[in-house]
């Protein structure tokens, strides 16, 4: 059938996700995610719509053989990324605020020069009395807890502690994955803060970042670290249209 001849001239790509240590097969976006480009373009689009038409996009050009929402954020971003170079272009350009001139430049990245910070997909937290928390990486799915892109330290507990699986002591494990952020709150405020903010870094290293290089109008040649974990999302919602 015709409809057969056309899928097959579809090009397909191939890409390994660090996190799950597996590479699949995806393809460039088609007319038919236009529906959830729109939602996720839409101003007035809540901060959960956006996520789910993401997450429906990233599915849909991966043929369904993932499922995204259960990606951690480093192997989400990745597969954005793919998508991204193979439906527009390998390079972006758009504007950045320079922390130190503050001034707006114009800036160029190549999709292909990202940095992978942490691969690990748990942690184990080692305290006092034989008792061990373990964590998982932070996964798409948890976002949803939220209302609006993450930036408060309320916002970054929550998330943390949705991480928390696990807890070991010298005579059970306690499996914690269908407990409330609340129950899970009650465990991580106990723990002292040198430890808290391992598990933090843990969390919040789980993604990829570019290294920008621009030069200001004082004639100085500068170079940035894109890493905000926090803005990630909004970062990849502009440039699937640029």
């Amino acid at each position: 059938m015709i409809i057969d001849v056309i899928k097959k001239s579809v090009p397909e790509y191939k890409v390994k996700l660090p996190g799950l240590n597996k590479i699949f097969s995806y393809r460039p976006m088609l007319v038919k995610e236009e529906k959830f480009l729109s939602t996720i373009m839409t101003v007035t689009s809540s901060f959960e719509d956006k996520l789910i038409n993401l997450c429906s996009l990233v599915d849909s050009c991966f043929d369904n053989k993932i499922k995204s929402k259960s990606l951690n954020i480093s192997d989400f971003q990745i597969a954005i990324n793919e998508i991204r170079k193979r439906s527009i272009d390998e390079t972006v350009n758009f504007k950045l605020t320079c922390p130190t001139t503050k001034e707006v430049v114009d800036v160029f990245i190549d999709l292909d020069s990202f940095i992978t910070h942490n691969t690990d997909t748990t942690l184990e937290l080692k305290l006092k009395e034989n008792i061990i928390l373990s964590f998982k990486a932070l996964t798409i799915k948890s976002l949803f807890l939220l209302s609006d892109f993450p930036e408060t330290d309320s916002d970054w507990f929550d998330l943390i502690c949705s991480c928390l699986h696990q807890i070991e002591t010298s005579s059970e494990k306690i499996n914690l994955n269908g407990n409330s952020i609340k129950s899970k709150q009650e465990y991580l405020e106990l723990i002292p803060r040198s430890e808290f903010k391992k598990v933090k870094e843990f969390i919040t290293n789980n993604c990829i970042s570019f290294k920008v290089k621009y030069k200001t109008s004082d004639g100085v040649d500068r170079e940035i670290e894109v890493d905000d974990f926090a803005n990630f999302l909004k970062f990849y919602l502009v440039i699937l249209t640029l």
